[in-house]
């Protein structure tokens, strides 16, 4: 399986349809089952930073896989930095805006209120729009250490002159007009023309510089800057320089585009003036860190291949989340641009270092990128490369058998063990080597739960669930339990523990379901016989049970089977009581027509039932009632597969999720045959509410003088309006409709229904 990396969504679209493997997912917002993750490691993410590593998927965000690599290369990381990991990914899942900005204006209007008299403060918003053709991008203006300099100084300013002074309220003056600028336009304040008191006539003209800063007026704020930094008398001074080459930074992101490089060329310059000069060292380690800055946008490549360096070395790294979150903007415009233009590092530069050809080759999709991983390994045999060569091989790469000898090898207590033992497993079945794997497996099953985290477990389980010999064998493992609940809006899977989750969702934590693979399996290659049997099987937990018996029953109608249909009747009552009058009425009758027209009309009355088994949660309303968003008479069934398969991208990369296998050894060539001709046969069917319509059309002209008939008619035609339609469905909603109105105008039924509905 391929997919693109999630990338974060500012705003989210709800869809009033939307379609999973077989049914609609239809409600927004709905709660869903992640079975394996692809986008990041299995939660609690602390326990991935400190080495719990799992089964790595080459999907994952390019700083866990940093993460993996150093791990893999058995270089750990201390206390310290595993919280930095924390916090850095924390801080790229919340995906959050508010970075505390109230808090800073809130301590700084408290500062302020301390002078007595002065006039109430101007709003203050921090974020200021860019200029034009980029004016509805907004960036942060005023951060937060500008509030706390604020702050210090006026504190300073009161010791000296007294909350009552003139003095103080002409700087506070001077400060508001300075905060103005933060939001829009430009608030200069007047110099203080004739003062005798140099330190505010110093504090006022930092004030103009600043003004000019946060206004962009980025020229003058620079000249404003030069000539303080000039001035020995002032304050001031010592900052100025480094204040300078802020400056230019600023002008360099928000300013034109044709002088970006000639700013961060002046920045680059100004700080190493600054780092040469011991005198101003108290601005040495903030200009480090802006130097840091210039050198990632003015030299990305040479940047990135110093930082890799950087995030492999063992000696302690206080910088460590800046540092890997710098490492990983470059490496992602150097692996994401479509345009090699676009790239702020050439994709034939990454060999560089080996990190960054380890993750570049990892995420890969071309033969070379297999090659290079079955090199790499070859000249390294290193866990890093081990990994990355099982990940992209298939079975039939001659260099398999060495591979795995190698996989096998690596001990339970290595970080590469989970990786190395799933991948193993992969390419024995792919090579048909079935027998092995499933010892394997039952091996890994029994004796190494601790070192596969729930995502990694599913993968197993998935792999033994292909492997059975036997139906009960295959519904011992069919069943998963969700490595999370999550609302997944985004695609960024994050449970739903860690967001919010209702009392309701709360009895879902735990509890096992059917992921893709297993729905695959008995919707599209299980026959109705074998079916029947998984139906009333006792192993599989009742929740699943009922999904198996409705899913059979409807499924034996529609197939008109209705000898399976009668005999599940009985455990179905069991399972969906509210169902029993209508199981009933079915087992009543007993010529084929009127028993496929007594299924059809239980149907029409429980819009949640369908022939196919749910994938993970599932319906979350009663069988029995409307879902408001379409999820009604098995909305699948309106989606037509395309006729040709869609050529993958290569810029997609691989995640591993289910088992590649096409055929179920518990399956006899026959049945499987028969499976696959059944689902054929349902597919073809098309939009249930024009089926359903037809169905009862039929059954009226046949039958006028069944009781039935206008009740069902007038469902019929609420089926064109609540369950998924196609360009088809307003002919045959009129066709329902027309009849109800034509021969029973009189009936409750013909006044309940005043519409029919077009697609």
């Amino acid at each position: 399986m391929t997919r693109r990396l999630a990338r974060p969504l500012v705003g989210i679209v709800l869809l009033i349809v939307c379609l999973n493997s077989f049914t609609f997912a239809c409600a927004p917002s709905a709660i869903e089952a992640v079975f394996v993750f692809t986008v990041h490691p299995a939660y609690p993410l602390e326990g991935f930073a400190r080495g719990e590593i799992g089964v790595v998927q080459p999907s994952f965000a390019r700083s866990y896989l940093v993460v993996t690599y150093r791990y893999l290369a058995n270089s750990p990381f201390n206390t310290n930095e595993q919280k930095a990991l924390s916090e850095l990914w924390a801080a790229r899942l919340s995906n959050a805006s508010n970075l505390g900005e109230d808090d800073w204006v809130k301590a700084w209007l408290d500062a302020r209120q301390k002078v007595t008299g002065v006039s109430e403060s101007p709003k203050i918003d921090v974020f200021r729009n860019r200029e034009k053709p980029n004016e509805y991008e907004t960036y942060l203006n005023c951060p937060k250490d500008s509030f706390d300099t604020a702050i210090s100084t006026l504190n300073e300013r009161l010791k000296k002159y007294g909350s009552d002074s003139p003095n103080i309220h002409s700087w506070i003056e001077g400060q508001d007009q300075v905060f103005a600028n933060c939001a829009s336009g430009q608030h200069i304040p007047t110099p203080l023309e004739g003062s005798t008191d140099k330190t505010l006539e110093a504090d006022r003209n930092y004030q103009i510089a600043a003004a000019h800063f946060y206004a962009t007026q980025f020229d003058q704020a620079k000249q404003d800057l030069e000539r303080i930094a000039a001035d020995s008398s002032s304050p001031w001074q010592s900052i100025a320089p480094y204040l300078i080459a802020r400056t230019m930074v600023r002008k360099a992101s928000v300013g034109p585009d044709e002088t970006k490089k000639d700013s961060l060329t002046q920045a680059e310059t100004q700080l190493q003036k600054i780092l040469s000069e011991k005198k101003l060292g108290s601005t040495h380690a903030a200009s480090v860190r802006l130097m840091d800055l210039v050198r990632l946008r003015l030299h990305p490549a040479e940047r990135m291949h110093e930082l890799a360096h950087t995030l492999l070395t063992k000696t302690p790294n206080d910088h460590l989340k800046q540092d890997l979150w710098d490492y990983t903007v470059l490496l992602d415009g150097a692996l994401e641009s479509d345009q090699p233009a676009d790239r702020t590092v050439a994709k034939d530069n990454l060999t560089t270092d080996d990190l960054s050809d380890w993750l570049a080759t990892l995420q890969g999709n071309t033969t070379s990128d297999i090659e290079h991983s079955l090199s790499r390994w070859q000249s390294t045999h290193s866990l890093p490369w081990l990994v990355a060569a099982l990940s992209k091989v298939d079975s039939k790469n001659s260099k398999v058998p060495e591979l795995l000898r190698e996989a096998l090898a690596v001990k339970s207590n290595s970080p590469a063990f989970a990786s190395a033992r799933f991948q193993a497993v992969r390419l024995m079945m792919e090579a048909g080597r079935l027998d092995e794997a499933r010892v394997l497996l039952d091996q890994l099953l029994k004796n190494n739960r601790p070192q596969f985290d729930s995502s990694s477990w599913n993968l197993l389980v998935g792999e033994r669930m292909s492997l059975a010999k036997t139906l009960a064998d295959f519904l011992t493992y069919a069943p998963k339990v969700p490595a999370a609940l999550s609302f997944n809006d985004d695609g960024r899977e994050i449970p739903s523990e860690i967001t919010e989750v209702s009392e309701g969702d709360k009895a879902l934590i735990g509890k096992p379901f059917f992921d893709e693979d297993a729905a695959k399996i008995l919707n599209t290659q299980v026959p109705l016989d074998v079916l029947k049997e998984a139906a009333l099987s006792q192993s599989v937990p009742t929740h699943l049970r009922r999904d198996l018996v409705q899913a059979v029953w409807i499924r034996s109608v529609l197939l008109s089977d209705f000898k399976t249909a009668d005999e599940l009747i009985p455990t179905l009552k069991g399972l969906l009581p509210a169902f029993t009058g209508n199981l009933d009425d079915f087992a009543s009758v007993s010529q084929p027509d009127a028993k496929k027209f007594s299924g059809l009309y239980a149907w029409l009355k429980f819009p949640g039932i369908e022939p196919v088994v749910d994938v993970g949660i599932g319906r979350n309303i009663p069988l029995g009632e409307q879902d408001i968003y379409r999820d009604n008479w098995w909305c699948g069934a309106a989606i037509t597969p395309p006729m040709e398969p869609v050529a993958e991208d290569k810029a997609e990369i691989t995640s591993f999720k289910g088992s590649t296998l096409t055929t179920q050894s518990f399956l006899t060539r026959e049945q499987s045959a028969s499976g696959v001709q059944q689902w054929a046969a349902l597919r073809k069917l098309g939009a249930m509410p024009n089926y359903l319509c037809r169905q009862v059309i039929l059954w009226a002209n046949k039958n006028p003088q069944d009781p039935r008939v206008p009740e069902a008619l007038h469902l019929a035609v609420n089926s064109t309006r609540h369950g998924c339609t196609d360009s088809e469905t307003g002919r045959w909603s009129k066709a329902a409709f027309d009849l109800l109105h034509r021969k029973y105008p009189n009936t409750t039924w013909a006044k309940k229904t005043p519409y029919w509905f077009k697609e």
